[in-house]
C-alpha cells in the first residue's frame, strides 16, 4: 500500500520486508539487506569487513548465530594473548612495521589486522544516509541521536518528545527567569555567541505570561508544512531554553553529585526531548545548538565528551562556509553575517582552548580563516566595554594559536630563523596587552590569557627544543601568575569550563616544575645565580604545588577523570621536594626526574586514555603514544 505524503507518522503501516535467514550480524545491527553469501556477504565485503564478517564463521547454521560468532572470536582473541605472553618476542616481531622501528627480513608471526580507524570508516559508510537530521518520517538515525550516542558518557534520556503542548515537568517561570538572567550575567560574556532579543522571544514562547491557549487559533487555516515548520521552530526555543536553564543551574554548582548539579542534568534531559529541532546539520540552528551542547559538556565533562562535540562542531560551521566571510559582504543581511561571524569564532575559541591545553591538533588552520571578528553592535544592548571584552579573548586565542603553530611547525630549509620568529612573537604579544586595557569583570581573565601566551611563547618546543636561563625564569614567572589567577577563579567558583580549566593547570604545573628543575640544572655565572635565587625561591614553588593541587581536587569534584590528573600531579611532590632541597648548588646527577617533566616540550594530555585503563584495571605506559601524537601535532 503506497503511503500518502499527508498521512501522519503514526498512521503509517510498518513495511514488511523479507529477510535472509543467515543474515549477517554487520547487516543485522544496521538494518541493511544481507545477501547471505559465504564467507563473507556482498555488505561485508562493499565495506572493507570481509574478515570480521559472522558469516565466515563457518557453513552451519549454529556458527552463524551471533553468540557464537563472538565466542569463537574471544577464543581465538585469548589464544592469541597467551601466545604473547608465552613468547615476548613475538611482540617485537609483530611491531616491526610501527613507526620508528627497523624492519626485519623475518615475515611477521601473525598477519596485519585491518587499522580501526578503516573500520571505523567502513562502519560510517553502512549507515542511512539523510538530508536533514529533521526527519519528518522518522527513519533512520539523525544527527543528533549519532552524535549523542557518540558524546555521551553517562545514560542520557534520549526520547524525543513529539507534542509540545502535553504535560510534563518544568520550572517556574520566576525560576526560569532568574537563571536566565544568571547565565546573561556571568556565562554569556564569556561565549556571546547568540542575540540576547532573540533569546527572550523564545523565552516568552516557552514560559509565556499570559495562560496559553488550548491550541493554535488558526490550525484549521495553516497547511502540514506550516505546522511542520512552527513545531520545529517551538521545539528549538524549547531547546535552546531549557538547555541554558541546565548550564545556569551547572555553573552554581561546585560537585557533580550536589541536588544543583541533579536538577541541571533533569533540566538537561528535559531539553534533550527537542534535540532533532535543534541539532540539525548543515544550518545556523545546528551550529548554535551544537554550542549549547559545548558548553553543557564543558562544564559537566563526565555526561559529554566536549572534544567530540567541538570536532563535530567544526566541521559543520567548514561545511558551512562560517570560517569564510561570503563575497561580496553585502550579498547577505548585515545581521546574518554578525550571527555567521559569532558562530564560528566561538566555536574557534572551544577548539583552540581545548587543543592548545592539551597539546593536541587544531581542527583548521589559522592561515586559512578569511572570517573577521563580529562586531558586537548589530541586535545587541552590549556597551563599549563590554564589546572589547568580548573581542579580547578572541584576539588572545589568535595570538596564542599563531605562537603554538610557529614554534611547533616543521623547519625548512631557508626558513626564518628561531630567535627572529620568537623576537616577532613576543612583541606581538607586547602590543596585546598593551592595547587590551581589561575592566574590572575581566581583568583576571586577561591575565590568565595573558600568562597563557608566555607559557607558550617560553616553552621548549619544536622550534627551541632548548630554553636559555633567561627564557626559563619567564616560563616560571608567567607559570606562578597563572596558577595564581586560576585559583581566584575556582575559589569564587567562576570556572565554567571545567575540563579545559583542568588540563590548563595541570600543563602549568608541569612548567612550573620543568623551569624550576631546568634552572637548578643549568651552569650559570655568579651574576646569573644572584638574579635566579631572587627571583625562582623555594617559598614560591611551594605555594604554586599547593594552588595547582587545591585547583584539581576541586575541579575533580565536577569531573570524574580529573581525578587522575590530580593523582598523577600529587606523585611529584617528592620530585619538588628533592629539588627544592637542593639550594643554589645545582642537581645531583642521580637524581630521577618524572619522565613527564623531562618530555614536557612535546607534551600532550593523556587524560582521558588513562581514565580508560584505570576503569579497565590495564596499566601501561602510555609515553609512546604521547610521543606519536607530539608527532602528529608537529607535521600539521
Amino acid at each position: 500500500m503506497t503511503e500518502h505524503p499527508g498521512n501522519s507518522h503514526q498512521g503509517r503501516a510498518p513495511l514488511r520486508i523479507s529477510q535472509v535467514l543467515s543474515a549477517c550480524s554487520f547487516c543485522k545491527s544496521r538494518k541493511i539487506r544481507c545477501d547471505g553469501v559465504t564467507p563473507a556477504c556482498g555488505g561485508c565485503t562493499k565495506f572493507g569487513r570481509s574478515e570480521t564478517c559472522s558469516l565466515s564463521a563457518g557453513g552451519t547454521r549454529q556458527a552463524r548465530d551471533y553468540p557464537t560468532y563472538l565466542q569463537n572470536r574471544i577464543d581465538k582473541l585469548e589464544k592469541t594473548l597467551q601466545n604473547l605472553q608465552a613468547d615476548p618476542s613475538n611482540i617485537r616481531s609483530s611491531s616491526s612495521g610501527l613507526p620508528g622501528s627497523r624492519m626485519t627480513a623475518q615475515a611477521e608471526p601473525y598477519p596485519s589486522s585491518t587499522s580501526v580507524i578503516d573500520t571505523l570508516i567502513a562502519d560510517i559508510g553502512a549507515l542511512p544516509i539523510l538530508a536533514s537530521s529533521y526527519s519528518s518520517n522518522g527513519d533512520g538515525p539523525t544527527l543528533s541521536t549519532i552524535l549523542l550516542g557518540a558524546a555521551s558518557k553517562t545514560p542520557l534520556s534520549l526520547t524525543q518528545r513529539t507534542s509540545h503542548a502535553g504535560p510534563a515537568w518544568m520550572p517556574g517561570r520566576d525560576v526560569a527567569l532568574k537563571l536566565s538572567q544568571h547565565y546573561i550575567d556571568q556565562v554569556y560574556p564569556r561565549l556571546p555567541f547568540f542575540s540576547l532579543q532573540g533569546f527572550w522571544v523564545q523565552f516568552n514562547i516557552v514560559f509565556p505570561i499570559d495562560i496559553p491557549p488550548s491550541g493554535l487559533d488558526d490550525t484549521g487555516s495553516q497547511s502540514r508544512d506550516e505546522r511542520g515548520a512552527a513545531d520545529i521552530d517551538q521545539g528549538n526555543s524549547y531547546f535552546t531554553v531549557l538547555t541554558v536553564l541546565a548550564i545556569a543551574s551547572s555553573s552554581l554548582s561546585r560537585s557533580a553529585d550536589s541536588l544543583i548539579s541533579t536538577q541541571a542534568q533533569r533540566l538537561f534531559n528535559r531539553a534533550l526531548e527537542y534535540r532533532e529541532s535543534a541539532v540539525r546539520p548543515n544550518t545556523i540552528i545546528g551550529v548554535q545548538s551544537l554550542l549549547f551542547l559545548t558548553q553543557y559538556a564543558m562544564l559537566n565533562p563526565s555526561a559529554l565528551d566536549a572534544w567530540c562535540l567541538i570536532g563535530v562542531g567544526m566541521r559543520n560551521c567548514i561545511d558551512l562556509g562560517l570560517h569564510q566571510d561570503p563575497q561580496p559582504l553585502d550579498s547577505i543581511s548585515p545581521s546574518l553575517l554578525e550571527t555567521r561571524r559569532r558562530l564560528w569564532w566561538s566555536m574557534y575559541s572551544f577548539d583552540r582552548s581545548m587543543s592548545l591545553s592539551c597539546g593536541r591538533s587544531t581542527e583548521i588552520s589559522d592561515c586559512v580563516i578569511g572570517a573577521r571578528l563580529p562586531s558586537f553592535r548589530i541586535e545587541s544592548v552590549a556597551t563599549e566595554a563590554d564589546i572589547q571584552g568580548y573581542l579580547q579573548r578572541y584576539r588572545a586565542l589568535q595570538l596564542q594559536s599563531k605562537i603554538y603553530d610557529s614554534l611547533n611547525r616543521k623547519t625548512r630549509r631557508g626558513a626564518i630563523p628561531s630567535d627572529r620568529i620568537i623576537h616577532t612573537l613576543k612583541a606581538e604579544l607586547g602590543r596585546w596587552e598593551s592595547e587590551n586595557i581589561p575592566t574590572y569583570n575581566s581583568k583576571i581573565l586577561v591575565e590568565s590569557e595573558l600568562s597563557m601566551g608566555k607559557m607558550l611563547l617560553y616553552r621548549p618546543c619544536r622550534l627551541v627544543p632548548e630554553r636559555s636561563a633567561e627564557e626559563n625564569i619567564e616560563l616560571w614567572i608567567a607559570s606562578l601568575g597563572f596558577v595564581a589567577t586560576y585559583r581566584q577563579l575556582v575559589e569564587s567558583n567562576s570556572i565554567f569550563y571545567v575540563q579545559i580549566a583542568s588540563e590548563k593547570t595541570y600543563w602549568a604545573g608541569l612548567a612550573i616544575l620543568y623551569s624550576f628543575w631546568r634552572l637548578h640544572s643549568l651552569s650559570l655565572s655568579g651574576e646569573e645565580v644572584v638574579r635566579r635565587t631572587a627571583i625562582v625561591r623555594q617559598t614560591d614553588l611551594w605555594r604554586a604545588i599547593q594552588d595547582v593541587m587545591f585547583i584539581l581536587r576541586t575541579l575533580s569534584e565536577r569531573w570524574e577523570d580529573g581525578k587522575i590528573l590530580a593523582k598523577n600531579f600529587e606523585k611529584t611532590n617528592n620530585f619538588a621536594i628533592v629539588v627544592a632541597e637542593s639550594g643554589r648548588n645545582g642537581l645531583s646527577d642521580a637524581l630521577e626526574v618524572p619522565q613527564e617533566v623531562q618530555t614536557f616540550g612535546s607534551y600532550v594530555s593523556m587524560t582521558s586514555i588513562r581514565a580508560s585503563r584505570e576503569r579497565d584495571g590495564i596499566i601501561q605506559r602510555d609515553l609512546d603514544l604521547q610521543q606519536f601524537v607530539a608527532e602528529m601535532v608537529e607535521l600539521q
